[in-house]
């Protein structure tokens, strides 16, 4: 199993009114997946089929940015237990 640390953590805020969904949060670089052209053979997504099995739910990509170069991010989501 594949284990990735975030870039960041959400706080949970305990403000929230009573029955409404709680989410936890992670932001995932791809590095590996920068530098890909059309041309190029699909990559595989392995490691983000790992974390929806584990209950992840992708939600949003972004690119970030640094040293001239641009790679994926993908943010997720899934409820608090």
């Amino acid at each position: 199993m594949t284990t990735i640390s975030p870039l960041a953590d959400a706080p949970i805020l305990p403000e929230l009114s009573e029955g409404a969904a709680k989410w936890e949060y992670l932001v995932v670089p791809l590095h590996d997946a920068k530098g890909l052209k059309k041309a190029d053979d699909p990559w595989s997504p392995e490691s983000l089929n790992e974390l929806g099995a584990q209950g992840w739910e992708a939600v949003g990509l972004s690119l970030k940015y640094g040293d001239f170069i641009a790679w994926p991010v993908v943010l997720f989501k899934r409820p608090l237990s």
